[in-house]
């Protein structure tokens, strides 16, 4: 498994259980201020913890292996990650649109921002998923 596949793994565990968690204990029965209030807060917490996480994990890793992190994307490196930015692009747009119709049928400014930060999340696993299994199956 090169560098940046194992990083991609580690990525895409580590982005599903914050927004896993995120969904779990976000106060869905609170509208209004109160859950924009809570919305921002729990964001702050899921950005710091993801971001030790990987940072760390991230260093421990290339710690482990210095040359295979060091290693610059080559051309095969290149298409993967152009073609599942590719197909996450799509599912963002549709996710998005979504969140437009949304926002027409309710005034909820939390619900919509929520439905937004699940596009983007959906978006951003399909693209990891995308890689992993690109690498794996030898493309």
């Amino acid at each position: 498994m090169t560098f940046r596949e194992k990083i991609d793994w580690l990525t895409l565990s580590v982005i599903a259980l914050a927004f896993g968690w995120y969904a779990m204990v976000f106060p869905w029965g609170l509208t209004g201020t109160p859950a924009l209030a809570a919305q921002g807060g729990l964001l702050i917490v899921v950005a710091v913890a993801m971001t030790l996480v990987l940072t760390i994990a991230s260093i421990a890793l290339a710690i482990h292996r210095p040359r295979e992190a060091t290693v610059e994307a080559d051309e095969r490196d290149r298409d993967i990650t152009r073609s599942a930015s590719t197909r996450a692009y799509y599912v963002l747009i549709v996710g998005a649109a979504c969140c437009f119709a949304l926002g027409y049928w309710t005034a909820d400014l939390a619900a919509v921002l929520n439905a937004l930060l699940a596009s983007i999340v959906i978006a951003e696993l399909v693209r990891l998923a995308s890689q992993v299994a690109a690498y794996r199956l030898g493309q």
